[in-house]
């Protein structure tokens, strides 16, 4: 059996922390280490590993909450923009991150991690797109 997580201990009352949102599927919480003020995560109750193994019904649920949230910083905030990251990593539980920005990650991770690559022409990205067709 797989360890709770401290996302899982969080809604069990084993962790105090501040919810903001909650219903039968989900909830959501302020971060402990928020990139800007209002920095939240939206968290499906069941202790999945990846975002990408919930269910259908579960997956649109979250998106919602998500954007539920968004605007609700956009009232609370004078943010330029709302960000949302899914990465996976700090936690083995399922969770969407969402944030205020008022300019972007400088440098962002995608500008970041690109970097690090050659920029490719259509023929060489030929054999990755064909990985999507079969």
């Amino acid at each position: 059996m797989t360890e709770p997580s401290v996302f899982t201990r969080i809604i069990n009352g084993e962790i105090k922390q501040h919810i903001l949102y909650q219903d039968d599927l989900c909830f959501v919480i302020l971060t402990h280490e928020p990139i800007t003020p209002g920095h939240c995560m939206v968290i499906p109750k069941e202790q999945i590993d990846s975002l990408w193994d919930v269910n259908d019904e579960l997956y649109q649920h979250l998106m919602m909450i998500s954007k539920k949230m968004a605007h609700k910083m956009e009232e609370a905030y004078d943010y330029k923009r709302i960000g949302m990251i899914v990465e996976g990593f700090g936690v083995p539980h399922a969770h969407i991150h969402v944030f205020g920005l008022d300019k972007a990650l400088n440098p962002t991770i995608v500008d970041h991690m690109a970097k690090e690559h050659p920029i490719l022409s259509p023929e060489e990205l030929q054999p990755e797109a064909d990985k999507f067709n079969d």
